[in-house]
């Protein structure tokens, strides 16, 4: 491949690239955004795990070099970010944009206006559809109150970041096989802090899932009607586990039954060679793989590591009923939990060290913490030092419930 390549010297928030013999201007934050630093883009599923109004507008571009066909950048903030030549181009010569996409400008846009006091599903549509094509759309009339604008997103669901946990299945999926096939089903076991304990107020967000699972190349898509998956009977005998009994089901009675009811049906149906579910919910994922074992479904159940932002906190469609304030002190979860896995590693009373623990989460503004534990990966009681084990905590922030695990 040809290339040259120059830093703009009016201003160094570009970079001018020659490659093939066609000029392309690189914006430095475009840039900033494609970089594999594992602070930026999760290593293992390449997921982005910072927004792009996080970067500095004024991002510089200090020092450009290449060799070896990569490309090496020294940016203003003092990072350095390596590119191979190979990737910059296919993201540079990618297709023209698809016709339900709208290249705007100041001059040729008229905005999308929509007043949230005539909300509707047709309007909720239209929302979308205006995000999905322009990138934007102007909501007027959101309730003026703390957390007002939940009332228009708890009708969206969670985009963007708040659904990189689930769409880092799929792209583990696609790494391993050409077929990729996911759901996004309705389980009335899911947790909503906004909703009643009736389903039917329970948001639904299928436009906004497709558009994301179409953007990942998913090639099959399992949507059942939900009174005919309610409906759908299976021969199989639903086991109760004793693992269901503590953590999350200890304060949840509920919820591991309408889980394994619904993975009953979904395994019955499907029949995959292969099912992915991340380890953020550790107590569920052990619970599956115990109904898959006793019911003698064909399928291999693999794990999916936790997808964290940069500050350590899992991507969850639960962190968009966070304020900023509130994410900070989420944030303290992950570190202080971190800073336990070496005091624990080679003890096994470790009561005094996890009571330590909860001080310090609560003087962090960790308002209610459900449970602090260590229990092996079979969710036993820890006995010998040998076992692997992992720390579990659940706790509220503000109005939110997070949970989460770590290895030890």
């Amino acid at each position: 491949m040809n290339y040259t390549l120059n830093i703009k010297k009016n201003n160094k928030n570009s970079l001018c690239i020659l490659l093939n013999g066609k000029k392309y201007e690189v914006n430095s934050q475009w840039l900033y955004e494609h970089s594999d630093n594992a602070e930026i883009r999760d290593p293992y599923t390449k997921q982005l795990l910072i927004e792009a109004a996080e970067i500095n507008p004024s991002l510089k571009i200090i020092d450009a070099q290449i060799e070896k066909e990569i490309l090496a950048i020294t940016f203003s903030d003092n990072s350095q970010h390596n590119y191979k030549i190979n990737y910059i181009y296919s993201q540079l010569k990618k297709a023209p944009v698809s016709d339900n996409k709208y290249l705007w400008n100041k001059k040729n846009l008229k905005v999308p206006k929509f007043n949230f006091k005539n909300i509707n599903n047709k309007m909720l549509f239209d929302i979308m559809t205006s995000v999905d094509k322009l990138g934007f759309c102007l909501v007027r009339n959101i309730p003026k109150k703390k957390n007002g604008l939940n009332e228009l997103m708890k009708l969206i669901g969670p985009v963007k970041k708040t659904n990189w946990g689930g769409i880092a299945d799929v792209k583990n999926i696609n790494k391993a096989y050409d077929l990729t096939m996911t759901t996004r089903g309705l389980e009335n076991h899911t947790d909503n802090p906004y909703r009643s304990e009736d389903f039917k107020n329970y948001p639904r967000t299928i436009h906004n899932d497709l558009n994301l699972l179409r953007n990942e190349d998913v090639d099959i898509v399992f949507l059942p009607i939900e009174n005919e998956i309610l409906k759908y009977k299976t021969f199989y005998k639903c086991p109760n586990f004793k693992i269901e009994n503590i953590l999350c089901g200890k304060s949840r009675p509920n919820y591991f039954p309408g889980v394994k009811n619904i993975v009953i049906k979904l395994f019955d149906i499907v029949q995959a060679d292969n099912s992915f579910f991340g380890e953020k919910d550790y107590q569920q994922l052990v619970v599956i793989k115990k109904l898959r074992d006793e019911l003698n479904f064909g399928t291999k159940i693999i794990p999916i590591k936790t997808v964290r932002n940069k500050n350590g906190l899992p991507l969850s469609s639960r962190n968009k009923y966070l304020e900023i304030n509130e994410i900070e002190i989420a944030n303290k979860i992950n570190k202080i939990c971190k800073y336990l896995i070496p005091k624990v590693k080679n003890k096994l009373n470790t009561t005094k060290i996890l009571a330590h623990a909860k001080r310090e989460l609560r003087m962090n503004g960790i308002d209610k913490i459900d449970y602090l534990t260590i229990l092996t990966d079979t969710l036993e009681k820890r006995r010998s030092l040998k076992s692997k084990s992992r720390i579990f905590i659940a706790a509220n922030v503000g109005s939110t419930r997070l949970i989460d695990n770590f290895p030890i």
